[in-house]
Parts: C-alpha cells; sequence; structure tokens
C-alpha cells in the first residue's frame, strides 16, 4: 500500500461517524475500501484481500474500539532486504503523517517502533515490525 494509500485508509476510519458496532464498521469498510467480511464459527471478521495474511483485527462487537490491518505482505523469512524494505516504506508512511499531522510520538520497545499521531478524539500508531508494518486507528471509544 502507499504511504498515500494508507492516509486514505486512516481518513475513512477517522470520517466514521463513531460509536458503530462491528458489523456496522465492517459494512462501512466492504462498501468503502473493498475489503470483505469472512465469516467463522457465526462471527464475522474483516479481512483485506489485498495482503498476505488478510486479516483485520477489529476489537469490540457492540462499539469498536480499534481497528488494525496490514499495509504490507507479512515477510516469510526476515532478511536484511526484507528489513530494509519494511523500514523504508515505515519512513515514508510515517513522513506523510508528519506532513499532515505533525510530528508523531515515537516508541521503540523489543523489536518494534511505533509513531503515534493524536486525532482529535482519535488516535492513529503505525507500527514497523520485524516481518510486517501495521496500522492500528483507536477509536474515541477505544481511549
Amino acid at each position: 500500500m502507499s504511504p498515500a494509500g494508507v492516509w486514505e485508509v486512516v481518513d475513512f476510519w477517522a470520517g466514521v461517524s463513531w460509536p458503530a458496532s462491528r458489523v456496522d464498521a465492517q459494512r462501512m469498510a466492504v462498501d468503502r475500501l473493498g475489503w470483505a467480511v469472512e465469516v467463522e464459527d457465526g462471527l464475522g471478521y474483516l479481512v483485506n484481500p489485498a495482503f498476505t495474511p488478510p486479516e483485520v483485527s477489529m476489537s469490540g462487537i457492540d462499539t469498536v474500539a480499534f481497528v488494525r490491518f496490514r499495509i504490507v505482505d507479512t515477510v516469510a523469512e526476515e532478511t536484511p532486504a526484507t528489513r530494509a524494505l519494511l523500514g523504508d516504506l515505515f519512513t515514508l508512511v510515517v513522513r506523510a503523517g508528519v506532513a499532515r499531522l505533525g510530528r508523531p510520538s515515537i516508541r521503540r520497545d523489543r523489536g518494534q517502533t511505533d509513531a503515534t499521531w493524536e486525532m482529535g478524539p482519535a488516535q492513529v500508531t503505525v507500527t514497523l515490525w520485524s516481518r510486517s508494518v501495521m496500522v492500528r486507528f483507536r477509536t474515541p471509544e477505544g481511549r
């Protein structure tokens, strides 16, 4: 996903009228982002078929507290080349975030780096791990 695409998805979640139920948030993501819902044991799980693995984490049933999604495929084996690729993507997404929202708070802990911005009553965090880069959008209810 391009840095601009990442921020378009963040803007989508920021524009949702929170609070929203899991079902409503999933429906909106399917309609607006082209994501899909897979049902397992009677519970719908949001997926982004553009990435491997495609799962999108979403907390809560009645009220969604956060949505976490990948912005790149998970790498099977960590190598210097994959670390550089993921690090470059993280840097570009953070730079785009700085241009939009100002300087983030940065936290490094146990092999991951988080860049976090406050977005009014919500919050967005971009996380660099050794095998992927993810975004977590915390809704006002998840704060």
